[in-house]
């Protein structure tokens, strides 16, 4: 390895602000970039960890659903955009027009525009399934509820249709698409739409998905109002759901440097902060679906580490067997009064039948089923019978 002084700046973190490396595959890493990449690695993890999560607890427990898939295909999209904001933070994005001026790194300038590309594409191609999965889970919730579902529909045709327009937009903003980064190509008879066009694209775009987000944030608090279960488990559901707001807000910071698309002085440094927080509003997105699903999961971990969960199933008179996954259990007492001729015998007999093994693939059905402890949301069918002797 050859140290250079001006040939590349890369590894500015690492190797310190003023290093330069003199390698076959150079990169530009500096300004803004270690920030764009650091936030891009965290999230990635977090979304694929909580994913992979989904992924076992449905299949485990038999309830994989439409959601599910929906989740599923947006991945691909997903790994679009996750190439676009780690290639870029390598390629040019972050960087001050100083750092790309330096011998060596011009060509970084039509690079990092090429990233920035991909990114564009990769955010509104996986949004819509992000949060079309999101909306989906809802709908289930709100089956038989027509107000609710009607609202949920309005929500998913607007931010489909919002980010498709957009998509089709950015593909189509500049002719060809190689102008949009290659001034050879604009050279050639290529052109671009002005940038003030790009920059309305994004704020409509962005204030569509900021309105969907707290509508589909907010729609589980009537939902559940009149909902027979818990209020502890209400709350933990909202709050569950809620959890979009962070990914709206992602959406509001980014407005604020959504401006930087308009600015021709350090471009690639200023739309650094658009990238981080598109980001961040997707990977945020998929973590907030992702994680609505592992409440079945989270119970089971909880119960085994509570001693009613024990003391249930070893309680004095209690017994059970499983048949066809149901749990049946019969209790019963016996007293005899006796007086004169006559005898009178009291059974009481109590079935307790407790939902054993969920095949429901409705997540929120199981959210809602299941959300008390053992025994709290179970049905109990009681019968008395009296039987006199003469």
């Amino acid at each position: 390895m050859e140290l250079s002084g001006d040939q590349c700046y890369g590894f500015q973190g690492i190797l310190g602000p003023e290093t330069t490396l003199n390698l076959d595959v150079m990169v530009v890493y500096a300004d803004a970039a270690p920030s764009l990449a650091g936030s891009t690695i965290m999230l990635t993890i977090l979304a694929l960890i909580t994913f992979g999560l989904r992924v076992y607890c449905r299949l485990s427990r038999r309830s994989w659903g439409t959601e599910d898939w929906i989740m599923s295909a947006a991945m691909i999209p997903f790994a679009v955009l996750v190439a676009g904001c780690i290639g870029g933070a390598f390629s040019g994005i972050g960087a001050k027009n100083a750092t790309l001026a330096k011998p060596g790194n011009e060509k970084y300038s039509a690079e990092g525009k090429k990233f920035f590309l991909i990114f564009e594409v990769g955010y509104c191609a996986a949004i819509i399934p992000i949060k079309l999965s999101i909306s989906w889970m809802l709908i289930r919730v709100a089956q038989g509820r027509k107000a609710y579902l009607y609202v949920q529909y309005v929500v998913i045709a607007t931010f489909v249709s919002m980010n498709f327009i957009a998509l089709i937009f950015i593909l189509t903003n500049c002719i060809p698409v190689e102008a949009a980064w290659s001034a050879k190509a604009l050279a050639n008879g290529g052109h671009c739409k002005p940038s003030y066009v790009l920059a309305d694209v994004y704020y409509a775009c962005t204030a569509v998905n900021i309105v969907t987000d707290w509508i589909t944030a907010f729609l589980p608090v009537p939902l559940l109002w009149n909902v027979q279960i818990n209020r502890n488990t209400k709350i933990s559901i909202v709050g569950l759901m809620g959890l979009g707001i962070f990914a709206s807000l992602s959406a509001c910071v980014r407005l604020k440097y959504t401006v930087a698309l308009t600015n021709q002085n350090d471009y690639l440094y200023g739309v650094a902060d658009v990238v981080i927080w598109g980001f961040a509003e997707n990977s945020i997105g998929m973590i907030v679906g992702n994680v609505a699903t592992l409440r079945p999961l989270l119970r089971v971990l909880r119960d085994r580490k509570t001693s009613d969960y024990k003391n249930y199933h070893q309680s004095p008179g209690y017994s059970s067997h499983r048949t066809g996954g149901m749990m049946n259990s019969r209790n019963y007492e016996l007293n005899e009064n006796v007086k004169g001729l006559n005898h009178m015998t009291t059974t009481s007999a109590i079935d307790h039948n407790p939902r054993g093994s969920l095949s429901d693939g409705d997540s929120q059905k199981e959210i809602l089923d299941n959300g008390q402890r053992p025994g709290e949301a179970d049905i109990v069918v009681s019968r008395q019978i009296h039987v006199v002797y003469n």
